[in-house]
């Protein structure tokens, strides 16, 4: 038979002293109830102290998205094309753009492509364009609120949806894809 073990009924040690040294001091405000609620506990104390004389988290991140909805909202007034909603992944597009090198006063180029992907962050938005020139895949990701983008033209859309909201699956079949040719300009002949 066993032995019957001995409890100890003397109380827990008292964590050491971790409070601050000057008598007058209080915690920052911002390091909340959790810290309030569990004041015995030596590892939250140590996390406690830890933090103190932190600056407190950044609370602007609102005022910086509402700035940015604002923006978009004024451009895509503007420029009713710039709005991503007009077009949709499996769109066949006709884009046409200055190439970066151009710069904003450049000659513009046309591509025709299908979009495989849309990513939506607000001024950061943009889509990916996956284009045949000279029979060569080729994948352009295009910023919708950049200036180097002059125009978004839907050519055709797929009969069916797609379910998937990127499809990149088609890079591998990019030697399957047609596209039509990019339109000319108005008042350029050959």
């Amino acid at each position: 038979r066993r032995a019957a073990a001995s409890v100890s009924t003397a109380p827990p040690p008292a964590p050491a002293d971790v409070g601050p040294t000057n008598p007058w001091a209080r915690p920052a405000p911002w390091l909340g109830a959790y810290y309030q609620l569990r004041q015995g506990d030596p590892a939250a104390m140590h996390n406690r102290e830890r933090r103190r004389g932190k600056a407190a988290p950044k609370r602007g991140r609102f005022i910086t998205q509402e700035v940015e909805r604002r923006e978009v909202a004024r451009r895509n007034v503007a420029e009713p094309w710039r709005d991503m909603k007009g077009f949709d992944r499996g769109d066949i597009l006709e884009v046409e753009h200055r190439p970066a090198d151009v710069g904003s006063d450049g000659p513009t180029e046309r591509v025709v492509g299908v979009c495989i992907a849309k990513h939506h962050r607000a001024l950061g938005s943009s889509f990916r364009l996956l284009c045949k020139p000279d029979d060569l895949p080729v994948e352009y990701q295009f910023a919708a609120y950049s200036p180097l983008l002059v125009s978004v033209d839907v050519r055709s859309r797929p009969r069916k949806r797609p379910r998937l909201s990127k499809l990149y699956y088609l890079r591998q079949r990019a030697s399957e894809l047609k596209f039509p040719e990019p339109r000319r300009p108005e008042g350029k002949r050959r």
